[in-house]
Parts: C-alpha cells; sequence; structure tokens
C-alpha cells in the first residue's frame, strides 16, 4: 500500500479571492480572516483593525447599495450596467488589497 501524503495548505491561502467569487464570498473571507486576527493582540500595534473592518463594512454598503451579484434586482442608481461591471471589479480588488495585507500578519 502507498502512503498518501497531504500537503498542509497555508492558512492564508484559504483567503484568496478570485475572479468566480461573488462581492459576498470576498467580503465573508476578508472578515474571517480579520477576525482571526484580531485575536492576536500584538498585531493592533502594527495595523488598525477597527479602521479596516470599518473600511470593509464600508464597501460592502457600497456594494449592497448598488445590488451588486443580485442577480433577481436592478440597481435604480442610473449608472450603466458596464459602470456598475466596473464598480464591482473595483469592490473586489479592493477586498483582495485588504486580504493580501492582512496575510502579511499570517506567514
Amino acid at each position: 500500500m502507498h502512503a498518501v501524503h497531504q500537503r498542509a495548505v497555508p492558512l492564508a491561502d484559504l483567503f484568496d479571492i478570485s475572479e468566480s467569487d461573488t462581492v459576498w464570498d470576498a467580503w465573508l473571507n476578508t472578515l474571517t480572516l480579520l477576525d482571526i486576527l484580531e485575536n492576536i493582540q500584538q498585531i493592533s500595534q502594527y495595523y488598525d483593525l477597527q479602521q479596516a473592518r470599518n473600511k470593509i463594512a464600508k464597501i460592502y454598503m457600497l456594494a449592497e447599495s448598488h445590488v451588486i451579484d443580485k442577480k433577481n434586482m436592478k440597481c435604480f442608481c442610473g449608472l450603466s450596467d458596464g459602470e456598475h461591471a466596473l464598480l464591482k471589479r473595483k469592490i473586489m480588488r479592493f477586498f483582495k488589497l485588504q486580504v493580501a495585507n492582512l496575510k502579511h500578519f499570517v506567514y
């Protein structure tokens, strides 16, 4: 019988955000990583976790107000579909950058 070798996945890799993720997925990944890091006392002297949490909430509320990724709903703000797509890309980029910043404390 051959032994099966399992490679451990680095914790930080569990929080990667992919192109197929929804804004909700990205928000959840980001907040989960932030929650884990908030329990490590030393991090707060290097990174303002509350400020990060506030920014994350603000960006998520923006996505919600424009019904980003809500397939059965339509936003009536006046932006075109293309502008909403651009807004979603920027929101996703924000979450990816937040995760990348937070990952520095996990490695």
